[in-house]
């Protein structure tokens, strides 16, 4: 989780190296450093945001690497901070990953009288690579990384000019810039400010540069292998605030645009999903985060046309690891396509046959790699870590593939381009909006809220309080309306918030919730396309009824955007989360 930048023969590198780390800073905001190399390493590393950073101490170099962390071994501290130097100067290294085998090495180490200066496990990386003082060649590296387990990707700088990388798990992407100049990134969006071409590391791929020209080789022979380079979509990566405070916001807003984008490649995709899902024993829909949510959604959505359709959490995975088979399928959603867990789930059902269809918004990820159907999310890069537009895309993706398997055309289309006009006057109604603020007042004074759905807005309910608890640090729970009476009642008092999630087709149910919890003191809030007299406070979706499930969530991401705005927090980097969660 994260972010690895770098930079190499370019006379401005460390001032390249500081804005691509900053375009990285979603994966990982904990603390940063850059390495520089002007005849020898110089470090430069802080605690806090690289955002913030308006100039560095650090000299102009032609080669620089920089990293930006979230904390896994060891406390937020400069000594913690990347790049970590070693004892005798020669090389700086930064990780990307968590050494899962550090401790064993880490005693063996110290019992050899190596005396350990951080608490990272990354510090292992560094210590092994040093030890005998002999200079690193492919033979050394390639022994080092051998006796590392886990998902890492690491970038050692020497001394002498020379770059060393090795990707395992977490991304690494090369940049190849006009000037034969190479750049390094954990991101490919972030590349493309600076880079012309790319190549996507594959998994146990071994990079040297020498100091003029880049190799490659893979970890189990050490043969030299041509690296192909491609060309760099940079409209399809533009990373740009434009003229929004923040890329939350920016990013809430493109989904009047981004929901027809989802649905791009759909006539030319989806018949081959459509036969395969035809000739599939079970289906199964995996995600982790607000992905699994959606995954959750399209769940439901398809077991209107397939009965075996089951929702799998990409963390609890191993659950069901003895179920799959070669006559399954398995539909995986990701926003970044690096998410460990997720990439974990798929490897482990690819050993046993299972047919992977990926969903995913970040093109030449792995997961997307290691598809045997690949769906481009489309929807634009999302750099603000609570995802909102992608978490969307994903569920009008399910709602889409339903729709297609049930009438074999492609008519949603024109639904879909309908409600996206829709959406766009419904931003546009500065009532509406002024109700959202109002509404954000009264929550951001709040403890507790609880959240209420039924059927289809169930999922929407659960991603409703996960958008609350990640940006605006309130406590908020999403439960089933059918709950209630089983126990949740019991947590209602005076002046509780409880958001209803309304729709026609749980209207009736839903509003007998909304008398029950107002009989003990809750103050109710509606969000749904006509008022009540129930409703407290009523929240106005768009009209099409069909689409409540997604408009009630685009509520969610505009509450707590203007609640962390109360609250001056941050939006697009609450605290202790990353928006690529390589790490299990």
């Amino acid at each position: 989780m994260c972010g690895i930048y770098a930079c190499l023969g370019n006379f401005d590198a460390t001032n390249k190296v500081l804005e691509g780390l900053k375009r990285i800073e979603y994966r990982g905001y904990d603390s940063w450093g850059i390495a520089t190399l002007n005849n020898k390493i110089e470090i430069e590393k802080h605690i806090g945001k690289i955002s913030e950073v308006k100039k560095l101490h650090l000299a102009d170099s032609d080669n620089a690497i920089g990293h930006t962390r979230w904390a896994t071994h060891g406390g937020v501290t400069e000594k913690n901070a990347h790049p970590h130097l070693a004892k005798n100067g020669n090389f700086a290294l930064v990780q990307n990953g968590v050494l899962e085998n550090y401790q064993e090495l880490k005693n063996e180490l110290i019992k050899e009288g190596y005396k350990f200066q951080s608490e990272t496990d990354t510090e292992v990386i560094v210590a092994m690579l040093e030890k005998d003082e002999q200079k690193i060649d492919l033979k050394k590296f390639a022994k080092v990384i051998r006796k590392m387990a886990g998902r890492n990707t690491i970038l050692v700088l020497n001394k002498n000019g020379e770059v060393w990388a090795y990707r395992q798990g977490s991304p690494l992407i090369i940049g190849q810039g006009q000037k034969n100049n190479y750049f390094f990134s954990s991101d490919l969006a972030s590349i493309s400010h600076d880079a012309t071409n790319y190549h996507v590391l594959e998994n146990q791929e071994i990079i040297h540069f020498d100091g003029q020209k880049i190799s490659s080789y893979q970890l189990d022979n050490l043969i030299s292998k041509t690296i192909n380079f491609k060309k760099m979509d940079h409209q399809a990566l533009e990373v740009d605030k434009g003229n929004y405070a923040h890329f939350m916001l920016k990013e809430i807003n493109e989904q009047k645009e981004s929901l027809l984008k989802v649905l791009a490649l759909s006539e030319k995709i989806f018949p081959k999903i459509a036969k395969k899902i035809e000739s599939s024993r079970n289906i199964y829909v995996i995600g982790a985060g607000s992905a699994s949510y959606a995954a959750a959604s399209i769940t439901n959505y398809l077991r209107s046309n397939k009965r075996n359709v089951y929702h799998i959490p990409a963390y609890d995975f191993t659950d069901f690891k003895n179920l799959f088979d070669k006559s399954d399928l398995a539909i995986v959603l990701s926003q970044s396509g690096e998410t460990a867990d997720t990439i974990e789930a798929v490897e482990q059902m690819k050993t046993k046959g299972v047919f992977i269809i990926s969903v995913v918004n970040m093109p030449s990820s792995t997961l997307m790699n290691m598809a045997d159907i690949a769906y481009p999310l489309n929807v634009g890069a999302e750099i603000g870590v609570a995802s909102s537009k992608a978490l969307t895309g994903h569920m009008l993706f399910g709602m889409a593939l339903a729709d297609y398997l049930e009438k074999q055309n492609f008519s949603f289309i024109s639904e879909v381009t309908k409600f996206s006009k829709q959406l766009e006057d419904w931003f546009d109604d500065q009532k509406i909006m002024s109700d959202i603020k109002e509404t954000a007042k009264i929550l951001s004074k709040k403890q507790d809220l609880y959240i209420l759905g039924r059927g289809q807005l169930l999922t929407s309910a659960l991603e409703f309080a996960l958008k609350i608890k990640e940006v605006s640090y309130l406590h908020a729970e999403g439960f089933s309306a059918g709950e209630l009476k089983h126990g949740v009642i019991a947590l209602i008092e005076k002046d509780t918030p409880i958001i209803c999630l309304v729709n026609k087709e749980n209207r009736e149910n839903m509003l007998s919730s909304a008398h029950e919890v107002k009989a003990r003191g809750a103050k109710v809030i509606g969000i749904a396309t006509d008022n009540e007299e129930i409703f407290d406070i009523f929240i106005k979706l768009p009209q099409t009824e069909k689409f409540t499930n997604l408009s009630s969530i685009i509520v969610a991401q505009l509450l707590t955007y203007e609640i962390a705005l109360i609250k001056k927090l941050d939006p697009d980097k609450p605290r202790n989360l990353a928006k690529s969660v390589t790490v299990k």
